[in-house]
């Protein structure tokens, strides 16, 4: 991996301290699904924007530069690939599949995966995974695609990949279906050549989050946020125990702090209630602790992959549809308010 560039750092920011940033005009108004931070260069952030719009900043959101139009009718998500870290994946909903190799500053669609919404991805050593509404594709170079014909009734919100070397461990979960199982959430222990349904967490019917921890050991630790509650698994999804602590309400975003196993963050927008926030583990999902987000609807968030790590989230207000962007530079002290 290269060194962290020493032109790309995000500004000082107070400890603990929310900080509202630019707002991009082209993010006002509908709600910020997709936020990624550079794995090399903190204070590159990319935010996909509901008009279908990636803008790119340097300088950690204090200033915007458009660098993708016209992708789709929105950019649901967007993810540095932890192995080519240059090589930026961008979802769409209508508009199917752009890449980027120059770490966000142009895009280029992928034409081998059809014309539909793209919602997640998942990254092995071998293995590229897209999750899109009508199935799973999969990729070894990253530019030819194949579907897994089994996943065609789902519509895949979240992926994970709980092992990266040979065979890769991986998690598919959705949030539509139009199957009858009771919870469209799959786990291959065998790089995809079989699947098995994970019948119950709890009261859960969909699944809105996936992450994994960092590549130690046979397995990472997954964690995935439903309809219902947050659930964590230590054992490559074979078994899950709800994360106690947290209100059981529909999760939109789940990440792991980089290098740590025991330590990630869960967001919530509150699945049309007001309980929607930004969560904390440092012990593996025993304990958790609230950020405090600014406004509770968080839509989108994003690690810096530091020590100490920068939390960027987007929040929506459904009473005015005004969309914010945030900082959280987290030591773990009590949260300060913004100015």
């Amino acid at each position: 991996m290269r060194p962290i560039s020493a032109q790309a750092f995000a500004p000082a920011r107070p400890d603990s301290g929310w900080v509202q940033l630019a707002l991009p005009a082209d993010a006002a108004g509908s709600p910020v699904f997709a936020l990624a931070v550079s794995p090399l260069d903190p204070g590159t952030v990319l935010l996909g924007t509901g008009v279908g719009t990636i803008l790119r900043s340097t300088d950690g959101g204090v200033s915007w530069t458009a660098t993708g139009h016209s992708l789709g009718r929105a950019v649901l998500t967007i993810q540095y690939s932890p192995f080519k870290t240059d090589l930026v994946y961008a979802g769409t909903r209508g508009a199917g599949l752009w890449i980027s190799s120059d770490a966000g500053s142009t895009w280029a669609k992928q034409a081998s995966i059809p014309n539909t919404t793209v919602r997640s991805f998942g990254f092995a050593k071998s293995l590229t995974l897209v999750g899109v509404d009508g199935g799973l594709y999969s990729s070894k170079d990253g530019l030819t695609w194949a579907p897994y014909l089994s996943f065609a009734p789902l519509s895949l919100s979240a992926l994970a990949v709980a092992a990266v070397n040979d065979p890769p461990k991986l998690l598919a979960g959705a949030d539509a279906s139009k199957g009858t199982e009771s919870l469209p959430l799959y786990v291959s222990q065998d790089g995809g050549t079989s699947w098995t349904n994970v019948k119950s967490l709890g009261s859960s019917t969909i699944v809105g989050a996936a992450a994994a921890g960092a590549p130690s050991g046979a397995n990472r630790p997954l964690v995935v946020g439903t309809n219902a509650g947050a659930f964590v698994s230590s054992d490559g999804g074979s078994s899950w125990a709800q994360a106690s602590g947290l209100p059981a309400i529909d999760y939109s975003a789940a990440a792991y702090v980089a290098g740590h196993n025991d330590r990630f963050y869960v967001a919530s927008d509150g699945g049309g209630t007001q309980s929607g926030g930004l969560w904390a583990s440092s012990d593996s999902g025993q304990t958790f602790r609230s950020l405090n987000s600014p406004i509770g609807a968080v839509t989108a968030m994003a690690l810096s992959q530091e020590e100490i790590p920068t939390v960027y989230t987007a929040t929506f207000r459904p009473v005015d549809h005004q969309v914010l962007l945030w900082s959280f530079r987290d030591t773990g002290a009590t949260p300060i308010p913004p100015a």
